[in-house]
């Protein structure tokens, strides 16, 4: 089962880069978003990412000047709003697939060497801290399906 893999992601410090990268864009995809374009759009400056007091909500906005790639989609002027799945004292494995949580972590763990506003950036090698590419991002969100 996919989401089996996507549920250890119960302690910061062993969550590795890619899982967490994974991870985050995985469930952002899945609960909105519909083309990779669109995911890559997103950005960390503080107009486009805010997250809600106790982390219980994120609100996304495409970067300034983005252009979707059907122009016609409402995407560009877009407000995104994830809701945190509420804490299950009966199934604590079930909050680990929070989407504002992963993306918390996520940013708060890149922040130190990211180089670029985007909000998902390479993790590692020569291109670290660098905007990801659409097909790096949707290379990723297979891989964290295929889990």
């Amino acid at each position: 089962m996919a989401l089996v893999h996507l549920v250890t992601f119960s302690s910061p410090p062993a969550f590795g880069g890619y899982q967490c990268v994974t991870k985050s864009a995985l469930l952002t995809l899945l609960t909105f978003i519909k083309r990779v374009g669109d995911l890559q759009a997103f950005s960390v400056s503080k107009e486009c990412l805010v997250f809600g007091l106790a982390y219980s909500h994120v609100v996304l906005r495409p970067r300034p000047g983005y252009v979707p790639k059907v122009p016609t989609t409402p995407f560009r002027d877009q407000v995104v709003n994830l809701q945190a799945l509420p804490l299950e004292e009966a199934d604590p494995a079930l909050a680990l697939l929070c989407p504002v949580r992963a993306l918390h972590i996520y940013v708060d763990r890149t922040q130190s060497f990211r180089s670029s506003e985007q909000l998902f950036v390479c993790y590692g090698g020569q291109q670290k801290g660098k905007p990801v590419s659409k097909q790096r991002l949707a290379h990723w969100i297979v891989d964290a399906i295929r889990w």
